[in-house]
Order: structure tokens, then C-alpha cells, then sequence
């Protein structure tokens, strides 16, 4: 999802943890119908959140979760 559209999250799988006061699901749908898995945190850099550090199937949710695309 890093470089489409914005999609909306439609699902989302139990939580595995928190992260700053969040719930961290250990899958996501999007509205296109791809599910991504919980990969890890995003490193900070001093600006705050580098979208450098995605592959092209990873995506980014606040605040902070990097997801990888494993199904279309």
C-alpha cells in the first residue's frame, strides 16, 4: 500500500499486543480485499516516521505498525 491509494481497513484480526496505548491486530483487510500481517514497529528517524523503511508490499498504520501484504 505504500504506493496506492489510500484503502480502508474492513477487517482486522485479534490483538497480539500494544503499542503506545493501541491495540496491535495481528492482520488487516483492506477494502480491495488484501490482507496484511503484523511485520513490526516503524523505526523513528528525527522528522518521526520514515516511509523509506516499506517494501512495496508493506504498509503503514498509526501509529507506527508496519503490515505485509500476504493475499490479493
Amino acid at each position: 500500500m505504500a504506493d496506492e491509494e489510500d484503502k480502508t481497513i474492513v477487517e482486522q484480526g485479534p490483538s497480539i499486543g500494544e503499542y503506545r496505548r493501541e491495540s496491535i491486530p495481528e492482520y488487516i483487510v483492506d477494502s480491495s480485499g488484501a490482507r496484511f500481517e503484523f511485520d513490526r514497529i516503524a523505526l523513528e528517524g528525527a522528522g518521526g516516521l520514515e516511509p523509506s523503511q516499506l517494501a512495496r508490499n508493506e504498509c503503514l498504520i498509526a501509529p507506527g505498525l508496519i503490515y505485509r501484504k500476504v493475499s490479493s
